[in-house]
């Protein structure tokens, strides 16, 4: 690996900011048995000061630093880690299932990375059906910040759906409360109810089903599928809330886009996982 030194920084500042997943202690043992260089001499202190254009070489990486993701990456720096979730898995554990879930597999490859100084923290889910981008943070500070500011955050899905809307664009407003079936329902405001907003706009329109693109301006269990349901365009796959086919197979929803502000960076990041081709029915 090579690096073209662009401002003044010690070596350690470099190091730490390219191989964000390495530990100090794993960058101090690369300097000790030579694996860094600087303008093709060995570099053995991790406070020599760079200039801008000198080279910074790396031989190789240990073992641990070569660990395969379980599922595609992607954003992930010093502070967050961003990830493709499969349909069918858990985003966290339940009652029920405390290993096979998509926290434990990124939480065990994190680890791995970093000699086991590691961790992870879920800052919201999915529906075990649904696909797509979901954020983790590396720390609890900054799993606390992205939580207090997530009302600012951009949650955009595309859901392929039975039926046709009534309208090309709309908004969705009502309140939520899950029954003793775990079935959740639109009903009065009143105890136990949560309001859940949904805004929708048409992409492709099929013979028998619409192809939607779905902001959520709330982060209520189930909201999508439970709106859509009652809009008479319930999610394709969907048995759970009235959907009569399955097209592709598994429910037809997925988290295609999340926008955030970087809880440490202050900038605007935006992480995006395509929709599956099967979306795009013919």
């Amino acid at each position: 690996m090579r690096i073209n030194v662009k401002k003044s920084v010690t070596l350690m500042e470099l190091l730490q900011e390219k191989l964000d997943s390495a530990t100090k202690t794993r960058l101090k043992k690369m300097l000790k048995y030579g694996a860094v260089s600087v303008n093709g001499a060995p570099a053995l202190a991790g406070d020599m000061l760079l200039k801008p254009g000198q080279r910074v070489d790396i031989k190789h990486l240990g073992p641990e630093d070569r660990v395969p993701a379980p599922f595609p990456v992607l954003f992930e720096d010093r502070f967050l880690i961003a990830v493709e979730k499969p349909g069918g898995l858990l985003s966290i554990a339940t009652e029920t299932s405390n290993q096979h879930t998509l926290y434990r597999k990124v939480y065990a490859y994190v680890q791995a990375k970093t000699q086991e100084h590691g961790r992870v923290y879920i800052v919201h889910r999915l529906d075990r059906d649904v696909s797509g981008v979901i954020l983790l943070a590396k720390t609890l500070e900054t799993k606390k910040k992205l939580q207090k500011e997530w009302n600012q955050t951009i949650k955009l899905y595309g859901a392929l759906v039975e039926g046709h809307p009534p309208q090309d664009q709309d908004t969705i407003k009502t309140w939520l409360r899950e029954e003793n079936t775990l079935k959740v329902h639109s009903v009065p405001k009143g105890p136990g109810a949560q309001l859940a907003i949904t805004r929708y706009r048409v992409k492709k329109a099929y013979d028998r089903y619409t192809l939607l693109e779905v902001r959520i301006d709330t982060g209520r269990k189930n909201q999508i599928r439970v709106h859509l349901s009652e809009l008479g365009c319930p999610v394709a796959g969907d048995e759970k809330y009235g959907a009569k086919t399955n097209p592709i197979r598994r429910l037809a929803l997925h988290a295609y886009r999340l926008v955030f502000t970087h809880p440490v960076t202050g900038e605007r990041v935006t992480v995006e996982s395509p929709l599956p081709k099967p979306f795009f029915l013919g």
